[in-house]
């Protein structure tokens, strides 16, 4: 899975498949298919991002430790 920032709204239907993805523009980095950003970069219509940082354990139960 890959991470980009979308400027403009798309769809991505791979060949042969029943599957299509679609993104929406946003200030927040979406993870979609390696595909499906590549797709979106080569229009123009998103940038890659690095995937956020994940949280601290103890910052997703609530700061109590474990």
């Amino acid at each position: 899975m890959a991470w980009m920032i979308v400027y403009r709204e798309g769809n991505f239907r791979r060949p042969n498949s029943k599957f299509s993805f679609n993104f929406k523009p946003g200030p927040v980095p979406q993870e979609h298919p390696a595909d499906v950003v590549e797709y979106a970069i080569s229009k123009g219509m998103a940038e890659r991002v690095p995937a956020p940082k994940r949280r601290a354990k103890s910052a997703l139960s609530g700061g109590k430790g474990a």
